[in-house]
């Protein structure tokens, strides 16, 4: 005769039986959150952060192309050959990347690469007018650029648009398999030691969550945000400013033959550069505004409303600061010390103007800067 089991024992069977099967299914939900996680960090971020670099790139390509037309001088056709190359090796990345993506994969290969091309294309021929002796017809075309970096901003924004949309679905799958792990940490709310433990890796997932989410706004090498950070922040406080009228400054620096500078000490001693001065810059800011990264070794500073109006001295403190690292540049004369020029731009409300205006006027002012000698603040409107 089999012994039976009493009413408690039963009891406690189910509570081991339970335990030992919602234990397996808690390690399987945590699991397949790890992987989402995992995968926002292999393919989200690296898609995100290279097709963001494109804009970056093809501006610098068009400062290099212009400065050659108009200097005939071998740092900008040195600047240009390098950019060419850094956006080769972009557009290798994102062809890797882009067929687990294909409104991305539509995008690039449909409206950017298009265009890329042509703008190739254009820089190509100035190139060639310079070399063959035509300077009078090659500067007659020198802004010409503009129109494809224009034309490039619509296609910029659709590829930030979907590159919000690859972050959001990975997000999406991260939260659907947090919500299957909820439901297990009920189920097994009434055992102690699993709940325990269940907080636990709670608290882990949210840390790994944050540090994401800290990962796709900042810039990995600096520490500042990032060119995605800066857009969402600036389409904020445009809305914003539209509402309530009020001023609103942008700030562009690049660090003067920043190019040089990595040919001379190298690409480490560049990426300390960088480090360094973007701290300086974080540092002169404060909290006045916000401070980004925009591409390469160029930097913005969104002032807050009430900080607009001090945009030029804002823009003095930044310059001085980076004079103050005293950051050895020989090649660099006759300053011999690494320095930046600041192009600022104001929008004053009541003037019929874009975002995209407001960033247009900031640039050509960086670029006044530049060709009036590097190291100094040049001042814009948007217009």
């Amino acid at each position: 005769m089999r012994p039976k089991l009493s009413l408690l024992q039963a009891y406690l069977l189910i509570a081991l039986l339970a335990l030992f099967l919602t234990s397996l299914w808690s390690y399987s939900a945590f699991q397949n959150i790890e992987r989402q996680n995992e995968r926002i960090v292999e393919e989200a971020i690296p898609i995100a952060n290279a097709a963001s670099e494109l804009f970056a790139l093809l501006l610098d390509q068009e400062l290099s192309v212009r400065g050659y037309t108009y200097n005939q001088d071998m740092l900008s056709l040195r600047q240009y050959n390098e950019t060419k190359h850094a956006l080769a090796e972009t557009i290798q990345v994102i062809h890797e990347l882009d067929h687990r993506h294909p409104v991305m994969q539509e995008i690039i290969q449909g409206e950017a690469l298009p265009l890329i091309n042509e703008m190739e294309m254009f820089y190509e021929s100035q190139l060639a007018l310079v070399d063959a002796g035509k300077i009078v017809e090659a500067n007659a075309r020198r802004y010409s650029g503009i129109d494809y970096i224009n034309q490039f901003r619509d296609v910029d924004a659709d590829i930030r648009e979907d590159i919000d949309k690859i972050i959001q679905e990975a997000s999406q799958r991260s939260v659907s398999a947090s919500n299957s792990a909820t439901w297990v940490i009920v189920i097994v709310v009434a055992i102690a030691i699993l709940l325990l433990l269940a907080f636990v890796h709670t608290f882990r997932l949210e840390r790994s969550k944050q540090a994401l989410i800290h990962r796709s706004l900042h810039d990995a090498l600096t520490g500042v945000w990032n060119r995605r950070a800066f857009d969402e922040k600036l389409e904020r406080l445009w809305d914003e400013t539209e509402e309530s009228s009020t001023d609103v400054a942008l700030l562009l620096l690049d660090i003067d033959a920043f190019k040089l500078y990595n040919d001379t000490y190298g690409h480490l001693a560049g990426d300390a550069c960088l480090e360094r001065v973007a701290h300086a810059v974080d540092k002169a800011v404060g909290e006045d505004g916000m401070v980004a990264r925009y591409g390469g070794e160029e930097f913005a500073v969104l002032l807050r409303p009430h900080h607009a109006r001090q945009s030029k001295e804002v823009a003095e403190r930044i310059r001085q600061a980076v004079l103050k690292l005293n950051i050895l540049h020989e090649a660099y004369q006759p300053l011999r010390k690494v320095s930046v020029s600041i192009g600022v731009a104001e929008h004053i409300p009541g003037l019929d103007v874009e975002k995209s205006d407001l960033i247009e006027a900031a640039d050509r002012a960086l670029y006044q800067a530049k060709q009036s000698g590097r190291n100094r603040v040049s001042m814009g409107k948007a217009m």
